[in-house]
């Protein structure tokens, strides 16, 4: 007793040493190293990011010329990373030029460079669009495009050169255009001409002759005509070699403007897309063709693009400007059109047109209520609706508004729900939905033929949605409406819903496993008992163990499921709030804590595993006519093994193991063969689990086991609180510390 006085002091003492001896440490280690007068060096500083990805320090694409000296060592690898170090910079500050004229071009999104961003007429509408209307409802469509810019935002690679093409009759000669003719017949010759700045062409013995202005017919009349003044009997040909280049101008709203250099038959969309098009905004509408100070061409792309004219795409001189002003007024239209788009019109634009502009309307699209979104300058947006139903196909109605720019179409899809048809589900050959006819009855609707042999007939449920939003169940009788009984064959209303169900019925069965000598799966009648079932089996074999046998019900392993799962889990609650042990350090006692824990959880997990679900305990001994003949049910499984040879022993034992049964020998014996007993071991609470699913607390009264039992030994759930040991550790380490603190000052 006197020891166990002592030693309990002693151990906090230690305690207390072990917690504040870092403390004093700290302390003597601060005065060892050099007294107040110790000023702790500062910390190096890091050399930013950017100086140091350079090898000699220059900050990252900066443009600072690194001086050359000769007399350092390894000139040529030095002078290599300085000229690396100048390429580097001049990239990046080709890059950061580059990127600069980007944000100052802004490409937008339309023009199919970067469709990721919208222009200011798309961002427009992308605000109309996510205006609410005055009903509270929101358009639910995808942002809007500018129409018809995409086309120029295609690889420039895709449009061929114009060069080695038909060349028509009514072509101009000019300066830099090759003639190539061929004479054979009296005399044979090939002349490869160029017209000259003159607009001349030279022939041997014919001489110059002038083709400047002259179309190709009118050129190839004229060459003929003067060989033949000083030839006879002989066949040419005039082709065209290389044709000459124009330079002229694209200016105005384009996303590349300037002077270009094109082939002499380009025409005026071919210079619009050698110029990247027009940009968002810019026109296509009118699009003007200017020479000689004068404008001698309006091209309307819109007719190109909708309908494939080219009647206005003029052939190009050199010396033309193309002009693009600025975009004209434009209006949008989404929802259910074939091709929703921002358009722009140039003088008056009705809505009837714009649809028809905007491909027409789709299938779904709703004409009783379009709605239009009208930005009014200086106040506040207006929604205007409209019924299209009557303007649509005819001229003249009011309906067929006049649109302002700004302004934005909504077509909404029509109602997506089906009002005229009638559910039917269950039995039938062809369950779904179904046209609902006036004065259709149920006997018209489901026929015998359509109705599968195992329907349940009797019965056929009715679920009838009411005005009132209620719900009406109806149950009729299909065979009595199939012979004429108004009062079974009523009528059908919109949107009830049959269902037809079977009155089959599956048989139910038991399973009968091991020492049977005809085991397998068995159908039963209601009321058959489990000993009808053996013997309709055969009976046992001469192995069979009967004390040992298995009879599970399906209903009764539901229930014990859950009782176990509860149980369970109340055991560990009880595990986990009783763990309360205090080592020498927080971290050791919690990975103590956490260990001895999961230990007890396992052991209690294994116990659980040997609990068989359902098990019935039953005597197979003396079956017919006891209590213990049950009446069998669907799902029911009786498995009977041979006899075991062991004994199982579980839980809080030293060594938990299978040990081999031996006649007359008491539970102690088994426990004895694997250890003893653990020091968590629960003594009073060792009960044996008989092997017909029965237990007996008090095993000490058992004088002998039966092979398959097992001997279960629980453990123990409450543990020591040694918690005041840390409330006197934590009181006196207090006390240290402001001791150490007092000496520390003490000495200064």
């Amino acid at each position: 007793m006197k020891s166990r006085v002592f030693s309990i002091p002693f151990g906090v003492f230690a305690l207390i040493m072990c917690v504040c001896y870092p403390i004093f440490a700290q302390v003597g280690g601060g005065r060892a190293s050099g007294g107040p007068q110790s000023i702790a060096s500062p910390p190096a500083q890091a050399l930013p990011p950017s100086a140091s990805a350079s090898p000699d320090g220059a900050p990252s694409g900066s443009q600072m010329q690194i001086p050359f000296k000769k007399n350092e060592t390894n000139t040529q690898q030095s002078t290599g990373q300085k000229q690396g170090l100048q390429e580097q910079a001049q990239q990046q500050g080709k890059q950061n030029s580059d990127s600069a004229e980007n944000v100052a071009r802004s490409p937008v999104a339309g023009s199919g460079t970067n469709p990721s961003q919208f222009s200011p007429v798309e961002a427009a509408f992308q605000d109309l669009l996510q205006t609410r209307t005055p009903a509270g409802g929101a358009a639910t469509i995808q942002s809007l495009r500018q129409f018809g810019y995409a086309i120029f935002g295609l690889p420039v690679s895709t449009f061929a050169p114009i060069d080695d093409v038909p060349i028509g009759s009514e072509y101009v000669l000019g300066p830099g255009d090759e003639l190539r003719i061929i004479v054979w017949g009296a005399m044979e010759n090939t002349y490869s001409q160029t017209v000259d700045h003159y607009g001349r062409i030279y022939l041997p013995t014919v001489g110059p002759i002038r083709v400047w202005g002259l179309t190709f017919s009118q050129a190839e009349k004229l060459i003929l005509s003067y060989l033949s003044q000083y030839y006879k009997g002989f066949q040419s040909s005039v082709t065209m070699g290389h044709l000459r280049t124009i330079k002229i101008y694209v200016m105005g709203e384009v996303n590349q403007p300037g002077s270009y250099n094109i082939s002499a038959l380009s025409s005026l969309t071919n210079a619009l897309v050698a110029a990247g098009g027009p940009s968002t905004l810019g026109t296509l509408r009118n699009i003007q063709l200017k020479r000689n100070n004068q404008t001698i061409e309006e091209f309307d792309f819109y007719d190109f693009l909708l309908s494939g004219d080219k009647s206005k795409d003029c052939r190009l001189e050199s010396g033309d400007i193309i002009f693009v002003p600025p975009i004209g007024n434009v209006v949008g239209i989404a929802g259910e059109v074939k091709r929703p788009a921002i358009y722009e019109f140039k003088e008056t634009l009705r809505i009837k047109d714009l649809i028809a502009m905007a491909g027409g309307l789709t299938v779904q699209s709703y004409l009783n209520r379009v709605q239009i979104i009208r930005s009014k300058p200086s106040a506040e947006r207006e929604a205007i609706d409209i019924d299209l139903s009557k303007a649509m196909g005819k001229e003249g109605v009011s309906s067929n508004i006049e649109l302002q720019n700004g302004d934005l179409v909504t077509i909404f899809p029509s109602d997506p729900r089906i009002y005229n048809t009638v559910s039917v589900n269950g039995l039938v050959k062809h369950p779904g939905y179904y046209e609902y006819k006036p004065g259709m009855r149920i006997s018209q609707l489901l026929p015998a033929q359509t109705i599968l042999p195992s329907a349940y007939l009797d019965i056929v449920e009715i679920v009838r949605f009411k005005e009132d939003l209620s719900t009406q169940v109806i149950h009729v009788n299909l065979k009595k409406a199939w012979s004429g009984d108004i009062t079974q064959d009523i009528d059908i209303m919109p949107r009830d819903q049959i269902s037809i169900r079977s009155d089959f019925k599956a048989a139910e069965a038991v399973s009968l496993a091991g020492e049977f000598k005809l085991p397998g799966t068995y159908i039963i009648q209601p009321g058959d008992r489990l000993s009808a079932v053996i013997k309709r089996a055969g009976g046992f074999t001469d192995k069979a163990y009967l004390k040992g046998a298995v009879f599970i019900r399906r209903s009764v392993a539901e229930k014990e499921r859950e009782r176990l799962e509860g149980f369970m889990k109340e055991l560990e609650e009880k595990i986990l709030s009783e763990t309360k042990t205090v080592f020498t350090s927080p971290e050791q006692a919690q990975l103590m804590q956490n260990q001895e824990a999961n230990q007890r959880r396992q052991q209690l997990k294994v116990i659980a595993s040997k609990v068989v679900l359902g098990r019935i305990v039953i005597d197979l001994d003396s079956l017919a006519g006891s209590e213990d003949d049950l009446i069998l049910h669907d799902g029911d499984s009786l498995t009977v093994q041979r006899p075991p040879a062991d004994v199982m022993v579980l839980g809080s034992v030293r060594n938990p193991s299978s040990i081999v049964h031996k006649k007359h020998k008491e539970p102690q014996y088994y426990i004895n063969r694997t250890g003893g007993l653990s020091k968590n071991a629960e003594k009073k609470e060792v009960y044996l689990l008989k092997v017909d699913g029965s237990a007996f607390a008090d095993i000490s009264k058992l004088k002998e086991v039966d092979p398959g039992d097992t001997i279960i030994v629980p453990p123990k759930l409450k543990m020591r609180d040694y918690s005041w040991i840390a409330q006197i550790a934590t009181i006196s380490s207090q006390s240290l510390l402001s001791l150490a603190s007092l000496m520390v000052i003490a000495q200064y």
